[in-house]
């Protein structure tokens, strides 16, 4: 036993600390010189400035959250590649999943009403209605 936990205590200290990088805040940041991309593959000027402004802020010792609230202080919400579920954003959200179930229930009404068969054989549906007639004219 005490040989695994003096193991496990060696994996422990072996295991290189990740620190934080330009890259890992560049995947969760927009750039916004307008081209509408992440910032990791924008190359423009604009992008290059960010990049900096991040490293510095490395340099400084701040976390990944506090660059994004920097940056997002700075830029605006807008910068944020996922917007927070609020506001005007939570539209974009919620907007989608409306409008598939307002279709959803477009399609149910329309069928409906159109006394629709969806899955029947085109030939068997012909042939029903052949002989319905047929009834309505014998009587």
């Amino acid at each position: 036993m005490r040989s695994v936990s003096l193991l496990l205590l060696i994996l422990l200290l072996a295991t290189p600390t990740l620190a934080l990088t330009v890259s890992d805040v560049e995947k969760d940041v927009m750039c916004v010189c307008g081209c509408g991309k992440v910032l990791e593959n924008c190359l423009c000027g604009t992008a290059d400035r960010m990049r900096d402004e991040i490293a510095g802020m490395i340099a400084k010792g701040m976390s990944k959250e506090q660059i994004i609230a920097e940056l997002q202080s700075m830029y605006g919400k807008e910068v944020l590649v996922n917007p927070p579920k609020e506001g005007v954003f939570l539209g974009l959200w919620t907007y989608p999943a409306i409008a598939v179930a307002v279709g959803i229930v477009a399609i149910y009404i329309i069928g409906k009403r159109r006394n629709t068969r969806w899955y029947a054989d085109p030939d068997e549906v012909i042939n029903e209605e052949l002989d319905e007639t047929k009834f309505d004219l014998e009587h």
